[in-house]
């Protein structure tokens, strides 16, 4: 039998037919050959956590060549000849870690952890495949493919961008700064020192190693003995034909009517792929579709990956007249997709998508056909068809295949200009994509012919005809022929409606504002209002930067010194431990959810499960009937848990996408695919509308039966000097948490019990579930966690019902069940940020202090009252004002949505947005300076803003850089910037029980941490490490910090409210305390060192080990963080799109316990902030309930270029806290509220080019999220505003 052969990490391994086409290299990877290192979380393409490294030869040369490559897009039987490099394959603790993962750990560049071996092996291909010469601008641009959402992005570019050529030197400073404090060149985690003066008992080996590692990245041998013949892998249900040519393309496709083509399998990434046809002919490495010629056509083999392309697009441009075009066309394709998934995808590919799904936005097909380009289509080898693309469109390619594009010269007389708009700076399928391509006539400015192709407007429409013959023999720099076009696109371009792509009506104005910008970029200088000449550009990002000012106090280290993460050389080495990454055991079953995909209120009676039961593999189905306690996974003896929510349905469906059943297998994808097609059976199905939103709530008959009055603040005082009464509102939609780490939970029996791997930020409401779900003791069930790949709140309620269903099947199988939520269910089946409406009354008098104010806001909880929020909402809503003459009223809302949770700053970053947009409101309605309006409504008692408002107004040259805003605008029509500034009180209150063990080993005298809080990036084992280094009086390399599990925490809180770090820091400063109380004995007996004393406590029967548990009793109390953020922003009016310019934020951390870590935790927070406010956008299906933004093609969290371009923190100078832990504050939270200021910012900015339009001045409700089109949409552009004079 024929087998696919190739290597990872210099292993040899083979395939054969045991091995379908869906198994994909990652999960060959990390079930097979049991490297855990490498992640997944989307499987398309979208996140970059599964990237590895491949060096392979590439026909035509058979040239080697190394490219970063998407492992869950790629069939391990696509992998022949392949070495495959993953991250343990290019450092560990054994072997030495690699400069890039040390460099990564050390600028802090990794918090949950979880992205941190995609980032690297990103950055590694990257890296070897250019020889180690890059540039910053390259490394920037490199890592569209992946996404983290925990540090910000900054410290990830800074710490890669350190490898380039031209890298700035304080960027090299840096580096040298942080290999002197650290001293981590070359060492392992156990020797991970803090202090510099220490000498790295391994480095001679280390250092032998790295030597080792250099060699191999410069002389790998891969595969020996190439061969070019055909062969086939074969299974009774399936046959994979590696071929070489096309005739033994041709040969396969004739042996079965039920095949598949396939090179990069990328298109994975757009149309999920459900099952794989009878055969699959793998085409990557057939010759002919590999080359190109260039003649007097450019002739491009289908083959060509779309880097290659680049590749050939940039020579042949610098080189060729004829062709100088190609330089537009590679501009446009580095924002299409991303490196990775560019590497292996490929023109026929790309094209083939545009075939079978003609709403597809191909760029490729846009790009080739704007210019003239021709595609040909064999039938068999030697007989070919030569047409135009859109009638490759309707052509039948039933037994064809595309061999090739064409692609024509240009004379200079054509003008070319192509566009792509995104919701966000990278990896986005376009809104609307457009290429517009001008002949004139020679030495004239008429045109001979015009073409304007757009993409996503609909599946039928390609070109603006009737414009382009309009245009034939005009001159289109005139305002006359400029007004005739536009008129003539307004009534040719009709888009239809296609969520959750953005609207119709936009689609349509942009597509018109597009061909503006065209003109703004071609028109001669004598022809255009120099005012209007900047509207061609578009945003694109070449590098950012960032620094970070803060104080530190050596005589208090390692308290307060600027270290990294104790785990992150293990996290960016791919060492660290996740809940899935605990090893396979023997019979181990794989769960997935069968979920009631119908609208809310159906009726379930039954299911039918034989056609799951047909596939092999398939071993169970569960119930809600086969749970042998209370189908809840939020029992009552937890606190907040207010209404039982079902494990699995068991009748009436409250929501679209809610789990009524547990399906098992032998494999993950199995599981998964017999999970769709088991048939639940309704008695009653539903077809009512479902109420999805606060408004529509209101506005129905169901109103008192769904909402619920929470509170009615009153006021103590009102003022009597009205003389302006304003009103107004702000609606908030919810977010997505986007954890890289999906809901996961490995539930494992023992003999007493069920140990289960959860990855939840909750022992405590996890154990008691799983105990009252299973009718057990809850001193049967052990809940451990290692640390979470991100949770944000996501991670504190939902992932109890997931680990439930897990222990479930555990218990009744007696076999370890491992159950990973896939992306498209965990965001239709878990909650999200709850919405939230508000509207306001407020009296004023003229320099706008408030005389009162009445406010009234609903929440929505989805379908179930828990997790109320309003009280701590409230609270945040006061922020940094006087609440003395305020009426507040608070309500909750049920909805027909998955019940809502917590997210990041829940109810701060609402309060805090409310109050800050009635600020602005108020400022804008009585001409008045809003920083002035803000300044009258403080809380006069120790108001440190004044002082902190001129310091960062002073750092960052607010009045200079205002002045030159001012000018940007006046001297731009259609891109227009605002510089805003806003102060912000955060109140951190203490909550629950959070305990700490120390234990100290006599024989070397190190010590060890247990404790009941949960690392999910925010540093707390790093804090709690400094703590006890700091109390204890030892180095920090003494200390390790173990798995948190509720055997030693039995009744931990919840890690959240940014309270987790302190809290557990102050029980292990505690305990530490403890067992110095029993030192103190010894101690005074004579001098010792750390060791000595160890040994001498040990020998006279001293206990070693100490206990605390902070609770409310204890004497931390609420204290408020005060911080104050400047942010500039510039937007693009004909597009919606805009770039962060610069922030600058300065926050009162106190006495950090650990800078970097706070820096990072500001940073993360903020641009989180950032993709709450711009581009992550939830939508639904009105009809039905069904989020429709439910994967990484349609939901879009910030990439690494949509972070401010210059990010600037500040620490406030000489700041304590009393109130505090060791003087310290939280930084977790209080950052992501302060993002609300680009609202601010957007608005100012609409506001101008309003004015320019001659618009009145009035207040703008831009819709929120501020996405490209709410934005767009703000302006409401006319076609009579695009003039050129």
């Amino acid at each position: 039998m024929a087998e696919i052969v190739f290597k990872i990490n210099g292993k040899e391994h083979k395939v054969d037919g045991k091995f379908s086409p869906d198994v994909t290299l990652v999960e060959y990877i990390r079930n097979v050959a049991h490297l855990r290192g490498t992640k997944f979380m989307c499987r398309e393409g979208g996140c970059g956590a599964c990237v590895v490294n491949i060096r392979t030869a590439q026909p035509p040369s058979n040239e080697i060549k190394t490219f970063a490559v998407n492992s869950c897009l790629v069939s391990i039987l696509s992998c022949h000849e392949w070495d495959v490099t993953t991250i343990e394959g290019i450092g560990s603790e054994r072997t030495g870690y690699h400069e890039i993962q040390r460099r990564l750990a050390r600028f802090n560049g990794t918090q949950c952890g979880y992205c941190s071996p995609g980032f690297v092996m990103s950055m590694y291909s990257v890296y070897m495949s250019k020889n180690k010469n890059i540039t910053t601008k390259e490394v920037e641009n490199s890592f569209a493919s992946n996404i983290c959402r925990c540090t910000g992005y900054r410290p990830i570019a800074e710490a890669f961008k350190s490898f380039a050529m031209d890298a700035d030197e304080a960027l090299r400073d840096i580096v040298i700064d942080l290999e002197d404090l650290h001293s981590l060149k070359s060492c392992t985690r156990d020797c991970l020192k803090e202090y510099s003066d220490k000498k790295c008992s391994t480095k001679d080996k280390q250092n032998k190693n790295s030597d080792k590692l250099k060699l191999k990245d410069n002389n790998w041998c891969i595969i020996e003995n190439l061969r070019n013949e055909t062969f086939m892998v074969q299974s009774a249900l399936y046959k994979w034909v590696k071929a070489y040519s096309l005739a033994d393309v041709f040969k396969a496709i004739q042996s079965d009517d039920n095949y598949k083509l396939i090179a990069g399998n990328t298109g994975q990434g757009v149309n999920q792929l459900g099952d794989y046809p009878t055969t699959v002919i793998d085409i990557f490495s057939v010759y002919e579709l590999k080359e190109h010629v260039l003649d007097v056509n450019l002739i491009l083999g289908a083959g060509i990956s779309l880097s290659e392309l680049m590749e050939i697009f940039g020579h042949i441009s610098a080189s060729n007249d004829g062709f100088k075009y190609l330089q537009e066309l590679y501009n446009h394709l580095d924002l299409v997709a991303h490196m990775p998934v560019r590497n292996i995808g490929t023109i026929g590919g790309n094209l083939m998508l545009k075939h079978i799904n003609n709403d597809f936005q191909s760029d490729l097909f846009l790009l080739f056909e704007t210019v003239g380009g021709l595609i040909t289509i064999a039938e068999e080898v030697g007989k070919n068809t030569t047409m135009a693309l859109p009638e490759f469109l309707k052509f039948d390619m039933n037994r064809k295949i595309i061999v090739n594009v064409i692609l024509p010269p240009l004379s200079q007389c054509c003008s070319l200009k192509t566009y792509k708009i995104m919701p966000r700076a990278q990896n986005s399928h376009a809104i609307v994509n457009a290429g517009f391509l001008f002949k004139f006539h020679h030495n004239s400015q008429l045109l001979e012919s015009a073409t304007l192709v757009y993409g996503g407007i609909s599946k039928i429409f390609i070109h603006a005809s009737t414009t382009e013959a309009m245009l034939i023999g005009r001159d289109p720099f005139t305002n006359e022929t400029l007004q005739l076009v536009l008129k003539s696109l307004q009534e040719e371009i009709l888009p239809i409606e296609n969520p959750p792509e953005p609207s119709a009506e936009y689609r349509k104005m942009l597509a018109i504002s597009l061909y503006y910008k065209a003109i703004l970029y071609l028109c001669p200088d004598d022809k255009i209002n120099p005012t209007y000449r900047s509207g061609w550009k578009v945003f694109k990002r070449e590098t950012s930067k960032g620094s970070q000012s803060f104080e530190t106090d050596e005589s208090l280290w390692p308290l307060n010194q600027p270290v990294s993460k104790l785990e992150a050389l293990v996290q960016c080495a791919g060492e660290a431990e996740y809940s899935n990454d605990i090893p396979a055991m023997s019979e181990e079953v794989f769960a997935a959810f069968v979920t009631a995909d119908v609208n809310p209120g159906s009726i379930i009676s039954g299911f039918d499960t034989k056609q799951a039961f047909n596939i092999s593999g398939v071993s169970g189905f569960y119930t809600a009937k086969d749970i042998p306690g209370n189908n809840t996974f939020t029992p009552s003896k937890i606190p907040i848990m207010d209404v039982d929510e079902e494990i699995l349905c068991s009748k009436e469906v409250m929501y679209y996408g809610q789990p009524t059943g547990i399906i098992i297998a032998d494999r993950e994808l199995t599981a998964q695919k017999a999970a769709k097609l088991v048939k639940i059976l309704y008695s009653y199905e539903s077809t009512k509308k479902p109420l999805l939103t606060i408004d529509s709530v209101l506005e129905s008959p169901e109103m008192n039966n769904r909402i619920t009055n929470n509170q009615v603040i009153d006021p103590t005082d009102a003022g009597n000097d009205v003389k302006h009464v304003l009103s107004g509102e702000l609606k908030l939609k919810g977010q997505y948490h986007h954890y890289m780490e999906l809901q996961t939970a490995v539930a494992v029996p023992t003999e007493d019990g069920l140990d289960v791997y959860s990855s939840c930020q909750w022992l405590d409401l996890t154990s008691v579930a799983i105990a009252e779900c299973l009718n057990l003791p809850v001193n049967r069930i052990n809940v451990i966690v290692r640390r979470l790949g991100g949770g944000y709140g996501g991670k504190i309620s939902r992932p109890s019902q997931i680990a439930c269903s897990a222990a479930l099947v555990a218990y009744l199988e007696r076999k370890t069940c491992r159950f990973v939520v896939p992306l498209i269910t965990n965001m239709k089946s878990v909650g999200k940020r709850l919405p939230l409406n508000s509207n306001f009354e407020v009296g004023v008098n003229d320099d706008g202090l408030i005389q009162y104010l009445k406010t009234t806001f609903h929440q929505d909880h989805g379908y179930s009252f828990n997790e109320n929020i309003s009280a701590r909402t409230i609270a945040h809503f006061y922020s940094c004002y006087d609440p003395k003459r305020w009426q507040i009223e608070s309500n909750s809302i049920i909805t027909d949505t998955a019940s809502n949770t917590f997210c990041r700053s829940p109810s701060s970053t609402e309060g805090i947005a409310m109050i800050e947009n009635i600020m602005e409101y108020i400022a804008y309605n009585i001409g008045k300076d809003p920083i002035q309006v803000r300044l009258l409504n403080m809380e006069a008692e120790n108001n440190p803003f004044p002082d902190m408002i001129n310091q960062l107004k002073n750092d960052c040259e607010y009045d200079k850089r205002n002045e030159e805003v001012i000018s940007f605008n006046e001297q731009n029509r259609w891109m227009k910037r605002a510089l805003k500034l806003m102060p912000m009180t955060f109140e951190i209150y203490y909550f629950g029980n959070y305990n700490s063990v120390v234990s100290i080993y006599h024989a070397d005298a190190s010590v060890v941490i247990c404790h009941g809080g949960i690392a999910m990036g925010q540093g707390l084992n790093t804090k709690v490490a400094q703590v006890c280094a700091y109390v204890l009086g030892v180095p920090l390399d003494k200390i390790r910090i173990k798995p948190s599990t509720s055997l030693i925490s039995p009744n931990a809180m919840v890690t959240g409210a940014s309270i987790g770090s302190e809290c557990v820091a102050f029980a292990t400063k505690k305990a530490c305390e403890i067992i110095l109380d029993r030192l103190n004995p010894i101690k005074a007996k004579g001098s010792y060192t750390w060791e000595e004393l160890i040994t001498k406590a040990y020998e006279d029967g001293v206990d070693l080990q100490a206990t605390y548990m902070y609770s409310s009793k204890d004497e931390l109390k609420p204290y408020n963080v005060y911080a104050v953020c400047a942010l500039e922003v510039e937007v693009d009016m004909l597009t919606g799109n805009h770039d962060v310019r610069r922030v600058d934020i300065l926050e009162d951390t106190g006495r950090s316990l650990s800078p970097m870590i706070d820096v990072g935790q500001i940073e993360g927070a903020f641009v989180m902030g950032l993709g709450y406010w711009t581009s992550e956008n939830l939508v639904y299906d009105e009809s039905t309930g069904e989020l429709l933004t439910n994967r990484t093609w349609t939901y879009k969290p910030p990439g690494i270029k949509d972070i401010p371009a210059d990010m600037r923190i500040y620490f406030r100078r000489n700041a304590g806290n009393e109130h505090g832990l060791l003087q310290s504050k939280a930084t977790g939270e209080p950052a992501f509220c302060l993002a609300t200021i680009i609202l601010h910012a957007f608005r100012e900015a609409v506001r101008s080019a309003r004015l320019d339009a001659g618009y009145p001045d009035q207040w703008l409700d831009i819709g929120i999220p501020c996405t490209a089109e709410n934005i767009f949409m703000a302006v409401e552009h006319k076609v009579e505003h695009f003039l050129l004079m």
